[in-house]
Formats: C-alpha cells, sequence, structure tokens
C-alpha cells in the first residue's frame, strides 16, 4: 500500500510534468461524447465533443477527417448514432495512439484498427477532371462501384452524401450547407479519398432539397436508402431520389401527403442569411480576415485561423462587428461558425464530460498558451468555457488555477 509520503512525491513529479506539457504546448488528451441523432447532421464544433483533444489539437480545430469517416462508419451499418459519434471515435483512436502532434492520423491503418469493419481503400486520390460536372462524375462512379467517398474541398474534408446531376451532395463537419460545389470553390477540391464500408454504399435521401438558387427547401427526410418522406398541399413540388445506378426527378400537384417506409429519424435542415450576436468559431482549415470598421473593408487588423473564438456585438450587412486588440473591426459572418448559446458549465469541467480530470487541464494549458499569443478580443476558448476554467473563482485563468487542477487530481 502506498504511504501518504509516496502519493506526496507522485503528485510533485505529475506537477513537474504538467508544466512542462504547459509550457511546450503538447500535452491534450481526449474525452468521450454523447450521441449525435443524424449522422450527417455531426459537427466538429459540437460542444459535446468539439473540446476532444485529437493528439496536439482537437476536434473543434482539426477534426473534419476524423468526423468524414466517423460518418462512413454510420451510414455503411458498422456503427450506430446511439452508441457511436466522433467524440467517441476520437477517443478510440487516441487510445491506441493514433494521432501525432498536429491532430492528423499517423496511420490510416489505424482506422480499421478501432473499426474493424471499415478501411480506407486509398491514398488520397487527384481528380482527373477539372471542371465540375466532370468532379461530380468520377464521383460517382466510385459510388456506384459501391465505395464510399471523402473529399477534400481545400485543407478541410468532407463526406460524400451522393450524387444526383452534375450536383455533388456533402455532409459538412464544419457547416449545414449540403451541395459541394456551391458552398466551396471548385478549384480547391482537388483530392478525395476512398473507403469500404460494412456494407457497399448504395445511394442516398437528400437532408433537404435546393432551390435553383441555392437555397434550402425545408423538408422532412430519413436515412433510409432512396426513400422520402414529401408533404405536398395543392402546390407543385420536385421529389428526387436517388440509388446507386440510377436518378430520378418526379413534378407533382397534389393536395396528398406521402409517407415512407420505416422511417427512422427525421430533421428539418434549413440555411439562412440571418446571422446572432454572440461568439463566433474560425472553421477547420480557414483563416478570416478581420477588417477595420470603414465601408472600404480594406485594412486588415487581425486574421483568425483554426479554433479562435470572437465576440461579434453587432451586426452589420452580413459583417459581424467585433473589437480586436483594442480596435473596432468587421469580420464576414459566412467565413464563420456560430458558437450558440451554450448553457452554463460546472466550475472546473470545462469540457462538460461530468468530471474535472487531466483533459480539462489539457484545455487549460492550450487557452494559457494561446492567450499569450493572441491579441485581446481572440480566444481559444468561449465565455462559459473560460468561466468554468476558474476554479479560483477569482476571475483570471492562470498557473493558480492550473495548481488547483493538478490538486484535484492528485486527491
Amino acid at each position: 500500500m502506498r504511504t501518504v509520503k509516496e502519493k506526496g512525491i507522485r503528485c510533485i513529479l505529475l506537477t513537474f510534468l504538467m508544466f512542462l506539457g504547459m509550457f511546450a504546448g503538447v500535452y491534450r488528451p481526449a474525452q468521450a461524447a454523447h450521441a449525435a441523432e443524424d449522422f450527417r447532421l455531426w459537427r466538429q464544433l459540437d460542444s459535446r465533443w468539439g473540446s476532444t483533444a485529437i493528439g496536439g489539437s482537437t476536434l473543434r480545430s482539426s477534426g473534419c477527417y476524423v468526423t468524414s469517416i466517423a460518418m462512413v462508419a454510420v451510414a455503411s451499418g458498422a456503427r450506430d448514432t446511439e452508441t457511436f459519434n466522433p467524440g467517441v471515435f476520437a477517443k478510440q483512436l487516441n487510445d491506441i495512439g493514433a494521432f501525432n502532434g498536429s491532430g492528423g492520423l499517423s496511420s490510416w491503418a489505424s482506422v480499421n484498427k478501432v473499426v474493424k469493419e471499415i478501411s480506407i481503400d486509398s491514398a488520397n486520390l487527384n481528380f482527373k477532371s477539372t471542371d465540375e460536372k466532370g468532379k461530380a462524375a468520377e464521383i460517382k462512379a466510385q459510388l456506384d462501384k459501391g465505395e464510399y467517398v471523402i473529399c477534400n474541398v481545400g485543407g478541410h474534408w468532407v463526406y460524400i452524401d451522393g450524387v444526383i446531376g452534375d450536383d455533388v451532395y456533402m455532409a459538412d463537419p464544419a457547416k449545414d450547407e449540403i451541395l459541394m460545389f456551391k458552398a466551396y470553390k471548385n478549384a480547391n477540391i482537388k483530392v478525395y479519398q476512398l473507403l469500404k464500408g460494412k456494407n457497399p454504399y448504395s445511394g442516398f435521401t437528400p437532408l433537404y432539397t435546393v432551390d435553383p438558387d441555392g437555397k434550402a427547401v425545408p423538408s422532412s427526410t430519413t436515412t433510409s436508402i432512396a426513400i422520402t418522406t414529401t408533404t405536398v398541399s395543392s402546390v407543385k413540388t420536385t421529389t428526387t431520389t436517388t440509388t446507386k445506378s440510377t436518378t430520378s426527378k418526379m413534378s407533382t400537384t397534389s393536395a396528398a401527403v406521402t409517407t415512407s417506409k420505416a422511417v427512422t429519424s427525421q430533421h428539418t435542415s434549413v440555411t439562412s442569411d440571418v446571422y446572432e450576436k454572440g461568439e463566433y468559431y474560425c472553421p477547420d482549415g480557414k483563416k478570416v480576415k478581420v477588417f477595420t470598421d470603414d465601408k472600404e473593408k480594406k485594412s486588415i487588423i487581425a486574421v483568425l485561423e483554426e479554433g479562435n473564438v470572437i465576440n461579434v456585438t453587432g451586426i452589420t450587412e452580413g459583417f459581424g462587428e467585433v473589437k480586436v486588440g483594442g480596435k473596432k473591426g468587421l469580420v464576414e459572418l459566412k467565413e464563420l461558425l456560430y458558437a450558440g448559446n451554450s448553457r452554463k458549465l460546472t466550475v472546473g469541467d470545462i469540457n462538460d464530460d461530468g468530471v474535472s480530470d487531466s483533459y480539462d487541464l489539457a484545455l487549460i494549458n492550450e487557452y494559457i498558451i494561446g492567450r499569450s499569443k493572441l491579441p485581446d478580443g481572440i480566444s481559444l476558448l468561449t465565455t462559459t468555457e473560460i468561466a468554468a476554467a476558474d476554479l479560483s473563482g477569482d476571475g483570471a485563468v492562470d498557473e493558480t488555477d492550473v495548481i488547483l487542477y493538478l490538486m484535484r487530481i492528485c486527491s
């Protein structure tokens, strides 16, 4: 049995190692999370798992690749959303040391070690075509073979849901848009990867329909393949269904209600240009400029990088009013992701997993290091997360709070 003296020595050593990690900026373990409803709605910024550490980063900052593969696991029937999500997947990968310091996978084979029913079937493949139509055809050809596809859209990975005509439908870990070529520039879409699943790819139902102008049209959909649930009320509508090898469109005028068989889950997803005040994240793989507070929007006062959090105090024609380094500025809100109205967190539990532990200590580590490098007004944690990190209750997150966390871990 360990003596009190031995326990004290262990705590002193742990404190020493934690401080080394804090200044080196490398200690960031992972956490588990709760299940999502529809895998195509999983977002790396979700508060349930966004703070999960992956190597030297977090799912929030660098989790697009992991989230896209997690979607494949569910789409192919290898896992279900009741017991599996990006947070669970990241923790399982962490348990086998799969991540490198930047949050990337050290080996693609690690995916198969964690989810044995799926595997990465190719290295990065370059598109042969340069236009949207050609790229859509290449993707559809792979889907028709039963492969699952994830695509790099310029430093960011998305899951490919399916192809209808020349439109490539995606599930994006960073945003709600579903048409890949409307959300991202064709010139930046150069490579993709193939994955084998438990069951071959066999079709999809879009989360919602999109009109010719690219606007979302509310619709209830299910995750069942090639089946839609559509309500028609004396108006002309278009229902699109796609399968592995066929695509069809049908226009009808009716006052009836058509329902699908075996409806498993429903979700209405609508994009909007209406923005809210509050905190926003800079998405994975992006750099977003903050301009001076003038109509010209030419002078840059700061550049937001992935994972940065900034508070928007007002809205002006799609631009958020912010303050960085004591200067007023404007940032284009369509380039950012709204952090939402986060509920109050328990003091000490930054990642909201029910305990104060080394995971929370890792987040304080990342925050303190980032604070010394970032200008006032830009952070690596939201306001509620910072409040939860203040164990001492003195209004500041610093070395005192680090020591208090260590005392909790050692006790």
